[in-house]
């Protein structure tokens, strides 16, 4: 693959997190692709630093920022870090956290499987937002999107509680920090996917229970990253300078059924 110079985020700066596999992989290479400078965050260095380099090999910019997201004092200094390499910071997608090793039901779930989902969704995202809003705020412009989920906006499917009270609380502090962060020339958004084709997602699930979705689904198949990704770049943009505070549901229909 190779990138082309220019873009809809030429002279721009990105900070993606989760950005070493799936929709945040997706998203830094989506941004490149349109001329941004993208810092690819990931705690798995090793494939933060393969993205990165790809990224760089096919004619883009990239660096490579490694970083606990759950940790303050990591998050802070990463994202200062490269406001001071760029002198700018223009975007912030959340794509870390994510998923669960099994499906659990309330009464079932272990107390001490709580704190670690509900930390690597939902407090690393109050860090993010930490750490990049005093620097938006200083350049008067400033998109963030976050990833939520399905689980946070349907019960239909069944999710294990952590996860949908982390995604759902994703959801609700978008909104705070959308209404805060407003006078300042900022948006502040969510994406909420379904079921997407990454290597986590496959993992979790039996080939019976893939094809339940699909046939629930109305668009009959699973996302892929890359349409994910699609989906925060609009919101990235300055063609949605007025969407702020919102959820866009990429989920092919599923929250209709």
């Amino acid at each position: 693959m190779n990138l082309e110079t220019g873009g809809k985020f030429a002279g721009q700066s990105a900070f993606v997190t989760g950005a070493a596999t799936g929709i945040g992989e997706s998203c830094a290479w989506k941004l490149a692709a349109e001329g941004a400078f993208v810092a690819v965050c990931d705690l798995n260095e090793e494939g933060g630093r393969r993205v990165a380099d790809a990224i760089q090999k096919a004619g883009g910019e990239a660096v490579i920022s490694g970083a606990d997201l759950t940790d303050w004092t990591q998050t802070r200094a990463a994202v200062e870090d490269f406001h001071r390499q760029r002198g700018r910071l223009d975007i912030a997608v959340h794509s870390a956290g994510g998923g669960f090793p099994q499906y659990v039901s309330l009464l079932d779930c272990p107390v001490e499987a709580w704190e670690g989902v509900v930390d690597s969704n939902l407090k690393s995202m109050f860090y993010l937002l930490k750490a990049v809003a005093p620097l938006m705020i200083e350049g008067g412009y400033g998109r963030i999107v976050s990833l939520s989920s399905m689980a946070a906006r349907s019960g239909v499917n069944p999710n294990p509680p952590h996860y949908t009270a982390a995604k759902a609380g994703v959801l609700g502090l978008t909104r705070q920090a959308a209404r805060e962060l407003g006078p300042h020339g900022i948006t502040v958004n969510a994406v909420a996917p379904a079921n997407v084709r990454t290597p986590r997602t496959v993992a979790l699930r039996t080939g019976e229970r893939i094809r339940h979705i699909e046939k629930t689904t109305p668009v009959g198949r699973l996302s892929e990253p890359d349409e994910i990704a699609e989906a925060v770049l609009y919101l990235c943009s300055r063609d949605a300078s007025y969407v702020t505070g919102v959820t866009l549901d990429a989920n092919g229909g599923a929250t209709m059924v």
